[in-house]
């Protein structure tokens, strides 16, 4: 076996609270991380020394500053071999959008290469290396849900949730991670409770959807307010902005309701995708327990 396609899931923040600065400049995070069955499609194949990543959208990086080839020089390095790895990224999922896609594709390269190269890692061992790469890296190995805490890296693996439906509304702009903590006000945080919010029903969770995020992307970018609201007039059981932003998403207990407001909401120039909860990991099958 050369050549591996893998399936990078995208992620929604159910609560996402910060806590606080950290002496070490980050800061000190809770979060609930669910996977969405928005996939981008990451092939990784066995290719002579070196590495390459091809990326169908320009706005992607293929060198050094991608965190999938970060990725691909951290397994590499723990192999210990001479051969190279080629990357290929067919990408759905949007860019910088608060739905992780780059942290899922770097975790898709790893889980691919292990396989690949034989390193016979477990997904903890995994997750650790992501979490050299990046913060959101080690979810995708403790998924579909998971309770996040520290700088978002120390993961606690939960039991899947029942089956319901997400609709997330993209506006269509991008937003940086790095500015939205930069400009965050820590005394206009709320501190929602992610570790109780994970133990409710979904229709529970729905209604106490968390983000202190949102009082900085939402302040600059009002339409992610308008999409919140948009979404609750559909339909949906709760609405909020995942992660960083600027994607919102709404919660919905069947496929019909989520495709309906999904048909509601065309015509306003942002990118719909209806989509399931995942049950399970698709990572899962590329490493030992």
């Amino acid at each position: 076996m050369n050549e591996l396609t893998v399936l990078a899931p995208a992620k929604i923040n159910l609560c996402l609270s910060v806590l606080g600065r950290r002496p070490d400049g980050y800061h000190e995070v809770e979060m609930l991380m669910q996977m969405v069955g928005l996939y981008d499609e990451v092939t990784v194949a066995l290719s002579g020394t070196g590495i390459t990543v091809t990326c169908d959208d320009s706005t992607v990086p293929p060198g050094r500053g991608n965190i999938v080839w970060k990725a691909a020089e951290a397994i590499l390095s723990r192999s210990g071999g001479e051969r190279g790895l080629a990357v290929r990224i067919k990408k759905v999922i949007p860019v910088a959008a608060g739905l992780g896609g780059g942290s899922s594709d770097a975790a898709a390269v790893l889980a691919a290469a292990n396989k690949l190269l034989g390193t016979g890692l477990n997904r903890l061992q995994l997750a650790e290396i992501g979490a050299t790469i990046g913060m959101d890296v080690p979810f995708f190995f403790n998924g579909p849900i998971a309770l996040a805490q520290g700088r978002g890296e120390m993961l606690t693996k939960l039991d899947a949730l029942s089956q319901f439906w997400v609709l997330l509304v993209n506006p269509g702009f991008e937003t940086s991670t790095a500015w939205v903590y930069k400009n965050l006000n820590l005394r206009l945080t709320k501190n929602g409770d992610c570790n109780k919010i994970a133990r409710l029903k979904v229709r529970n969770i729905a209604s106490r959807l968390h983000n202190d995020l949102e009082t900085v992307t939402a302040a600059t970018y009002p339409v992610i307010t308008r999409i919140e609201e948009a979404l609750m007039a559909h339909g949906a059981a709760g609405a909020r902005m995942s992660g960083s932003g600027p994607t919102v998403f709404g919660i919905f207990e069947d496929e019909n309701g989520c495709r309906a407001a999904a048909a509601g909401l065309s015509g306003n120039g942002w990118r719909i995708y209806p989509v399931e909860a995942l049950t399970a990991s698709p990572l899962e099958v590329y490493h030992t327990p």
